[in-house]
């Protein structure tokens, strides 16, 4: 919303709040709930700990936020009596037992270690940063011994009390470069909890790292074995992430198997033909820097490291491409030289094909392809195609029982690819890890009941999904204006056959099919605006109009997209959302052909929730809580890989009804990786306008926001909940709702991006998928030491292992109980419009989710330079410039409707 938007908003919501003043009814304030504070101190001179030292230190409160006790795990607790919580958890849940892919640390060093934190010089990249410390700890053996462990910037850890003093290093056979090494220890004991997290991942990550060539504090190693290429020149890598995390009352290291592209190792003309689909090396002949293949494969090749097979130097990064390499010119001493006669010269080695793309590497050595051997175990982080995309996570995709068995054969099995037991490093920290998966208690919640038109819908245990067939929607639409248009090479009868479907599949599910022969019009999919506006103008006839009605509008068009059809889609939605106001809904050849009537009712579930109608409600216990609830879901997306010059976009999604299922939603765009939600305060400003609209009858506001935020992590949790949180109140005080009436706050971080894993141990508990589950929670043994947590897997399994969400409360002031929270929270999964299976995260935040995602239907002309050509891959040079992004980002006039399903 432009700025003069959010301020009309503001003196809006100023005027409407205004009469709470007299209408003040007192209600009990609430205190921000969080948990105690784990604090793990291990020191620079004394790295030992007791796991009964660890257990102690439950009892510090942290000392960002107020002291307020975690919740004891039992399922009778009961939500004080003055509050209007959901009364406690019944019986209804069965018990489970799993497995999680996580090991106890059940020593911690007893080793002390001394801590250096100023190591010159300084500004050297990572890689070379090892390459010097590697060979500083080989040319002084005597002095690092036991090896020093070093996390690639300013912090070393070494058993040895190192003397201060200068060392120099040399590096390069060649042409040897000396660098001057300074190593002065810190003068202060790393005794905050960072510090000595830090120590211990490097303890854990350094010998398996470094054999696999992967520098020594990353998260993630991947090797080649069993590796599939993927095409574009890519290969899929499998490997495996490990991460020390301090949980309540111990340490535990969270192994989970890992993936990633990787630029495929080998001939460079290889990997350059396989990117661009080139049948020969003829192909990688150009003329123009302008042209678009050159342009695709600088940004593909921009940072790869390359071997030179020519000689024996370090490898090189390549800093661009360069046209015809082999005929390009150059002084060499009083002449001109091409690179063909200088590689004759020096190396007595013909260039094969001199008039194809070749390599620059520094500022202006340049190297013909033929050359260059592609080094293996490169990240691939920019965006993959969606056929390689496609590719990739079929070779991710593993089965629980197959995930657990590579998990535990990596750490315990005869692989030992972590090598805890044996690495140099943790034998001399005298850290001891158990190889044993951690077993945890769980429960499964009940699912709640479904209500539809006629009748309710009990959804099977450990099913997490439902059939709408021969169900009518609670509240059903009438679609009077609306038409086809159709982008693809489609025979007219075809799609009136789908569409003589569809309606009928409308008129099962409850809709009025007033006009039921809309109009179809047959258009170009690279200009369809014209195409949409016609058919806008064709659907408008009067005699579909309801009594007394006179202003008409499209309420739908449908829109029939060919089979690739992402650049016509955008086009469409920016028409749609953004332009015109109209709800577009669209099917994709070939999915509509011979639809079924599952594809037909998935299709109505959208059209419904789109014209204002809802499909079905939650019959849950926690309905009367729900009542005076304001249920919000808050996001920010970030710009991928490769699109460092892009914005993030933020998203909020608040209900109106009691019901939870009517939603008004914005969105707005902030610096690139900005994690905080800048505009919350004006957003929530907006969203309680739109509840206090609703509620014209009776105008008070919410009596609590419950408030899901996705994308925080665990290292912003005290940030989010410093900053975030006062712009929410604010947002309240400049609504000017009285004191007495201020709603209370339950404000909920929805984690999404980690690697806990769950796993059924008797198969009798596992779903068809091999799956634990749907409504598994884990509120035990792994959860935060520092905030009140638990995990909730709340979908069932399809492909793959189910990924838990992570839910961690900073503030409670409805001061309801774990078990109200943790079924609250499952049960809001099965209130998505367009769903009939429940899904991974609460449908407010999902909702979210999914508005970050559409940035480039809100931008002008649908496109405002977000073409892959038009993205800064390095970051570097162009300025990121927030103002133009904020003229091409533009609000959605169907902010009321759900435009985002």
């Amino acid at each position: 919303m432009a700025a003069t938007g959010r301020d009309e908003q503001r003196t809006r919501a100023d005027r409407r709040w205004q009469p709470y003043a007299r209408l003040g009814q007192a209600r009990g304030a609430g205190a921000a709930g969080d948990g105690l504070g784990l604090k793990l101190k291990v020191h620079a001179h004394d790295a030992s700990q007791s796991e009964s030292d660890a257990s102690r230190s439950d009892s510090t409160h942290s000392p960002a936020h107020p002291a307020h006790p975690r919740p004891p795990h039992t399922r009778s607790l009961h939500p004080p009596p003055h509050t209007s919580a959901p009364a406690p958890l019944s019986n209804a849940m069965n018990q489970i037992t799993v497995y999680t892919n996580s090991y106890e640390i059940v020593r911690l060093p007893t080793t002390i270690y001394y801590h250096y934190d100023e190591i010159n010089p300084e500004g050297l990249i990572k890689r070379r940063n090892y390459e010097v410390i590697d060979q500083l700890q080989l040319a002084n053996a005597d002095i690092f011994n036991p090896r020093a462990v070093y996390d690639g910037r300013k912090n070393l850890f070494c058993i040895r009390d190192i003397p201060p003093g200068r060392f120099t290093v040399s590096l390069g056979r060649v042409k040897p470069k000396s660098f001057e090494i300074k190593i002065k220890r810190s003068p202060d004991d790393p005794s905050d909890n960072s510090m000595a997290l830090n120590l211990l991942q490097l303890i854990v990550r350094q010998a398996p790292n470094m054999r696999h060539n992967f520098p020594a504090d990353a998260r993630s190693f991947y090797i080649a074995h069993n590796s599939k290429m993927i095409g574009n020149g890519l290969s899929a890598w499998r490997g495996y992430f490990q991460s020390v995390r301090p949980v309540l009352g111990k340490l535990i290291i969270n192994v989970d198997v890992s993936h990633a592209a990787v630029y495929t190792p080998g001939r460079l003309i290889d990997t350059m033909t396989a990117f661009l689909g080139a049948r020969d090396i003829r192909q990688l002949v150009m003329h123009r820097t302008n042209d678009e293949k050159y342009g695709r494969l600088r940004r593909f090749l921009k940072g790869v490291v390359i071997k030179v097979t020519l000689t024996d130097a370090r490898p090189r990064r390549i800093s661009d491409i360069v046209l015809q390499a082999g005929l390009q010119e150059f002084d060499k001493g009083n002449e001109r030289c091409t690179v063909v006669q200088h590689f004759e010269s020096k190396y007595n080695c013909r260039v094969r094909y001199p008039e194809i793309v070749g390599i620059r590497t520094g500022s202006s050595a340049i190297i013909p392809a033929e050359f260059c051997d592609v080094v293996p175990g490169q990240v691939f982080r920019k965006k993959m195609s969606p056929a390689v995309q496609n590719e990739f996570l079929r070779f991710s995709t593993q089965k629980p029982n197959e995930r657990l068995r590579d998990i535990q054969n990596a750490v315990g099995g005869q692989g030992q690819l972590f090598d805890y037991g044996t690495s140099d490093f943790v034998r001399a920290s005298g850290m001891a890890i158990s190889t044993q998966a951690i077993s945890i208690p769980g429960l499964v919640l009940a699912p709640p009941t479904i209500r539809y038109g006629n009748g309710d819908m009990t959804i099977a245990h450990k099913a997490g999904s439902w059939n709408v067939v021969g169900k009518r929607f609670v509240q059903p639409s009438s679609l009077r204006f609306w038409g086809v248009a159709v982008f693809d090479n489609e025979k007219s009868n075809e799609v009136w056959k789908f569409v003589a479907k569809l309606i009928g599949n409308l008129e099962k599910a409850g809709l009025r099919i007033v006009n039921r022969e809309p109009p179809i019009v047959i258009g170009n999919p690279l200009d369809p605006a014209r195409t949409l506006e016609d058919c806008a103008k064709r659907c408008l006839n009067p005699q579909y109009a309801a009594q007394g009605q006179t202003r008409l509008y499209p309420q739908l068009i449908l829109v029939v997209l060919p089979a690739n059809g992402e650049g016509c889609r955008r086009m469409v939605k920016h028409w749609g959302d953004i332009q015109r106001q109209v709800s577009t809904q669209c099917v994709r050849t070939p999915k509509w052909h011979n639809a079924s009537d599952q594809y037909c009712n998935n299709v109505a579930l959208k059209i419904n929730s789109r014209l204002g109608g809802t499909n079905s409600l939650l019959v849950t216990r926690a309905a009367e809580f729900l009542k005076t609830c304001m249920v919000v879901g808050a996001d920010v997306g970030h710009p991928g890989p490769g699109m460092a010059s892009r914005p993030s976009v933020t998203g909020l999604v608040a209900s109106v009804d009691p019901d939870i299922t009517k939603m008004t939603s914005y969105a707005n765009i902030q610096r690139p990786r900005q994690e905080i939600i800048e505009d919350l305060e004006a957003m929530m400003i907006s969203a309680l306008s739109d509840y206090q609209e609703y509620h014209k009858a009776d105008p008070r506001p919410p009596k609590t926001v419950v408030f899901y935020r996705d994308g925080v992590s665990e290292g912003e949790f005290a940030q989010v909940a410093a900053r975030e949180i006062p712009l929410i109140k604010s947002a309240f005080d400049k609504c000017h709702i009285p004191k007495a009436l201020t709603p209370k706050l339950l404000f909920i971080v929805v984690g999404k991006r980690h690697h806990v894993r769950f796993f059924p141990q008797a198969q009798q508990d596992a779903d068809r998928s091999g799956n634990c589950p749907a409504g598994l929670l884990i509120d035990k043994n792994i959860t935060n030491p520092n905030y009140p947590d638990f995990y909730l897997q709340a979908h069932a399994g399809l492909l793959g292992t189910s990924r838990p969400a992570h839910y961690i409360v900073l503030a409670n002031e409805a001061k309801l109980d774990a078990s109200n929270v943790q079924e609250l929270t499952y049960h809001l999964c099965h209130s998505y419009a367009s769903a009939t299976r429940s899904v991974s995260i609460p449908a407010p935040v999902y909702y979210a989710d999914r508005i970050c995602a559409r940035m480039e239907f809100h931008c002008a002309e649908g496109t405002a330079g977000l073409s892959d050509t038009a993205s800064n891959v390095t970051g570097q040079g162009d300025e990121f410039n927030l103002e133009y992004w904020k003229a091409a980002f533009k609000q959605s006039g169907l902010n009321k409707r759900m435009y985002f399903i």
